[in-house]
């Protein structure tokens, strides 16, 4: 068997082994789905269940895809990031909406591609998310999500907060050749940190409340090539990534700058009145706008034009598309 869904779960009562999965060792795609409820909430009875069940179905280490759909648990099984997903290439979580955190994933080893779909009660994505917490001394060496090449993170309403460390930054006392104190403010774990080094395409879908990209997505994100945002409401600014090349926005009300990204050559936007203040965008050979983006052709497209005319000898290609 290399194939399985198992659906409607909520049918399952658990059991004693928790052996059902693991025999199967040519399995190599997975799928459990549990039936959406509709109106209404969940029993304790039921979530209580649903999580046991969960917990039993430790998949083969040979598994390369897998895909959750509707869990109504709190929380992830205890296998989840361990080596029973050492061989996982691909992983869906689909309207897992009761799980307040992400799972502890980050270091499954030859992961590529994570979707988090739907995620409605995660209100924030922490050091967690890459295992590593203030004073964690495993953080001197760690490689969070080593080969992970695509990321997607879709229907967050609530989602507001990303950060990759602890929100206090280690001060050290510097003193000068003069004897004056300087306060030199950095991570100490983030100089050791490697980040999602193979990420290449990065999407935000539906998060409106998300206030800002962590910014070690800029300087530690080494392969990061594309990005698409939409309806990233609560966004100010996308700046400071030094390899992107294509970064698409569509209705991102809030956005006010897209600055200092010195290789992008291919830049569309739709959908966002505020954002006024573009540069820094040395390489853009391409710009779109969408039809509701007028008034940005007398605001800041014709410093990129100038731009454009000055370091490439030639026009800006630009083009028009629908809101539609």
């Amino acid at each position: 068997m290399r194939y399985l869904d198992l659906v409607k779960l909520e049918r399952a009562p658990h059991c004693s082994t928790n052996t059902v999965l693991t025999d199967k060792k040519h399995l190599k795609q997975l799928t459990l789905e549990w039936t959406e409820h509709g109106e209404g909430s969940y029993s304790e009875e039921d979530v209580i269940n649903a999580e046991k069940v969960f917990e039993q179905l430790i998949p083969p280490a040979n598994l390369e895809d897998l895909c959750i759909i509707t869990f109504f648990g709190q929380r992830y099984p205890t296998w989840f990031g361990t080596t029973c997903l050492s061989s996982l290439l691909y992983l869906k979580l689909i309207d897992v909406r009761s799980c307040v955190h992400l799972p502890p994933i980050w270091q499954l080893p030859n992961l590529k591609f994570l979707k988090i779909d739907g995620a409605h009660a995660v209100t924030k994505v922490g050091p967690e998310f890459v295992g590593c917490k203030k004073g964690d001394p495993v953080c001197n060496e760690l490689v969070a999500f080593p080969k992970l090449e695509g990321l997607i993170f879709k229907d967050m309403p609530n989602w507001g907060a990303w950060s990759f460390f602890e929100e206090e930054v280690v001060a050290a006392d510097v003193r000068g050749e003069d004897g004056a104190a300087e306060i030199q403010k950095e991570d100490a774990q983030s100089a050791r940190l490697q980040l999602l080094p193979r990420l290449v395409k990065l999407q935000l879908i539906g998060c409106p409340k998300l206030r800002a990209l962590p910014p070690q997505l800029g300087e530690d994100t080494a392969s990061l090539k594309e990005m698409l945002l939409i309806g990233i409401n609560n966004l100010k600014a996308v700046e400071d990534h030094p390899v992107l090349s294509e970064l698409v926005i569509r209705r991102c009300k809030g956005l006010e700058r897209v600055c200092d990204l010195p290789q992008v050559t291919d830049l569309r936007v739709l959908g966002c009145p505020n954002l006024s203040h573009v540069e820094g965008l040395g390489s853009l050979h391409q710009l779109g706008l969408g039809e509701d983006m007028q008034e940005a052709l007398t605001c800041w497209v014709p410093k990129l034009q100038d731009q454009h005319q000055r370091l490439h000898g030639e026009d800006l290609d630009m083009y028009t598309y629908s809101t539609g």
